[in-house]
């Protein structure tokens, strides 16, 4: 989004802590550009570029933004004083943490708070006077051990607050767009042991290989079963139906073959060490 001078306004301005959750910071930012562009989510250390004044893009930044998320770790409280370590940083005016979340709170911007595995809930007693409104704002929680169902609470808080935001993520991928691959492909094979596997799917330009296509496997070094059946026990291919044991080499029709058998043309089972079984195993007797 743009305001009239056609400056860059980011929907969500990700204020956090240097010391006190970056790592939260850069996943919070990354699925936001994923869900909404990256030109929707402002971070000072992606967004803000070489030669650019950061304080002015800062103070720019958090006055157009439609909702600031406060990311507020166990430390973040007592963090101390960057310069010389004495007292809090928060007591610190010019605090930049400080100072991005008291301008959006008196410029009646939503503040979504964002408290990380076993940070404390806020107090306003605890906090400067012009940051109290934080302690009042509905908060969410955040813990390395569910990640993903947190990141989708944050995202669903901010569709809430930025409905505009949410009309952007339900919309439909433009034609001629490429979409993630995981979301086309569901998992048609079992455990290929030493290869990769295309599972079925349209190929196009994949070791020569074009157009929409069965279960592919590349350079698997165990057994390969692309038809029905079961296979067993060091088979090399395996077309057709029915079961495949020890060591055969083909099978292509129904039936089941055993031990060491070379090649099956027929129907009815194979048994025993053979070398070539085509012109009397037909479906005929023996």
């Amino acid at each position: 989004m743009t305001d009239r001078k056609g400056f860059s306004m980011p929907g969500c301005f990700i204020n956090y802590r240097t010391g006190d959750g970056e790592h939260v910071a850069t996943l919070i930012d990354r699925e936001l550009g994923r869900r909404f562009g990256p030109d929707e989510a402002f971070r000072a250390s992606r967004s803000i570029e070489a030669g650019q004044d950061y304080v002015r893009t800062l103070d720019a930044a958090v006055r157009r933004c439609d909702v600031l998320i406060a990311i507020i770790g166990p430390a973040w409280l007592d963090s101390p004083h960057r310069s010389d370590g004495v007292g809090r940083a928060l007591d610190d005016p010019d605090d930049w943490t400080r100072r991005e979340i008291a301008t959006a709170l008196s410029l009646g911007t939503p503040v979504i708070p964002v408290l990380f595995d076993d940070a404390p809930r806020l107090r306003e007693a605890d906090l400067p006077e012009d940051m109290r409104g934080l302690a009042r704002c509905q908060y969410r929680r955040f813990h390395h051990r569910s990640v993903d169902s947190d990141l989708e609470e944050v995202i669903e808080a901010v569709e809430v607050v930025v409905p505009r935001l949410g009309e952007i993520g339900e919309r439909p991928a433009e034609e001629g767009s490429v979409s993630s691959p995981i979301a086309e492909v569901a998992n048609t094979m079992r455990d290929v042991s030493g290869g990769t596997v295309a599972q079925a799917r349209e190929f196009q330009g994949v070791n020569e290989i074009s157009g929409t296509t069965r279960d592919v496997v590349f350079g698997n070094s165990g057994a390969v079963n692309t038809g029905s059946g079961t296979q067993y026990n060091g088979s090399t291919v395996h077309n057709g139906t029915g079961d495949q044991y020890n060591g055969s080499t083909v099978h292509n029709r129904s039936g089941d073959q055993y031990n060491g058998s070379t090649v099956h043309h027929g129907t009815g089972d194979q048994i025993g060490v053979q070398n070539l079984h085509a012109p009397r195993h037909r479906g005929e007797a023996g």
